[in-house]
């Protein structure tokens, strides 16, 4: 993969303290780009930071709530300022949760939709206006792979990734002509501290895994093929770091039944 042509180019990653935007954080760095890192953890930001120019990368940190109208203005103000441009704006802030659909409560349903959903919007707001000025630029909005297939005791956390997905869609045809390149994200289960949250919030020492352990992936994975779109000339819509799965689903959208009766199997194991 050749990414030397990236040196110079700028990304903001929102959710850049842990996880696949820290991954795709120092992927990026690595390759030359000026990096932006986004969140709401100062110190992993700046850990995170202190690491990407220790190898020589460039990292600029800015704390940001993706939750708060005027965090995420000032995030991008404060990009233009002290960047300069955006070439690439990676959407990432988010996290799941472990619950049924009768006992979620609607703080917890509405408070995940404030961070997935409309912290994805925020930052598409702000993004667009940006890139247009400069005559393009890249949006990447990380949804899941289970956009594509509701999981038992994720589904809200299911409903949101779709969302992400269906503005992906729409937003990629609307700036037709403007030299604005959309990709959404899907990954499968990682090795991140994604199941440590989601247990904490739902206030249990563990939780189920929403993908076979033999087909867990590690972030610096996903990041790589995150990266590996922002250098092609016609970036993807739609990045799959474990092709399998993409097929999978395909076949599970042609045989609806067939998805029902796994997802009952999958569902009453947990419950055992």
């Amino acid at each position: 993969m050749n990414t030397r042509h990236l040196a110079g180019q700028s990304i903001l990653i929102t959710g850049a303290s842990s996880g696949i935007g820290q991954a795709t954080a120092m992927a990026c760095a690595a390759s030359g780009m000026r990096v932006v890192l986004a969140a709401r953890g100062l110190d992993a930001l700046e850990q995170t930071a202190q690491h990407i120019q220790q190898q020589g990368g460039d990292a600029t940190v800015i704390p940001c709530d993706v939750c708060d109208d005027d965090s995420v203005t000032t995030l991008f103000e404060q990009t233009i300022e002290q960047v300069g441009k955006l070439d690439v704006m990676f959407a990432n802030a988010g996290y799941g949760l472990y619950a049924s659909i009768e006992d979620a409560t609607d703080q917890q349903i509405r408070d995940m939709f404030e961070t997935n959903f409309y912290g994805t919007v925020r930052c598409l707001k702000q993004s667009i206006p940006i890139m247009k000025k400069q005559g393009g630029g890249h949006i990447i909005i990380c949804s899941s792979a289970c956009s594509e297939i509701s999981l038992p005791m994720y589904g809200y956390y299911a409903a949101t990734k779709a969302a992400q997905d269906s503005l992906a869609g729409a937003l990629r045809a609307e700036l037709t002509g403007t030299h604005i390149a959309v990709s959404s994200v899907h990954p499968i289960g990682t090795y991140t501290a994604f199941f440590n949250r989601v247990a904490d919030k739902a206030g249990k020492d563990s939780v189920g895994l929403n993908t076979p352990d033999a087909f867990m992936q590690k972030p610096e994975h996903v990041a790589k093929c995150i990266l590996k779109n922002i250098a092609r000339s016609k970036p993807k819509p739609e990045v799959w770091p474990h092709w399998p799965t993409r097929l999978g689903l395909g076949l599970t959208t042609a045989f609806p039944r067939v998805s029902a009766w796994a997802l009952r199997r999958m569902h009453k194991r947990r419950s055992e």
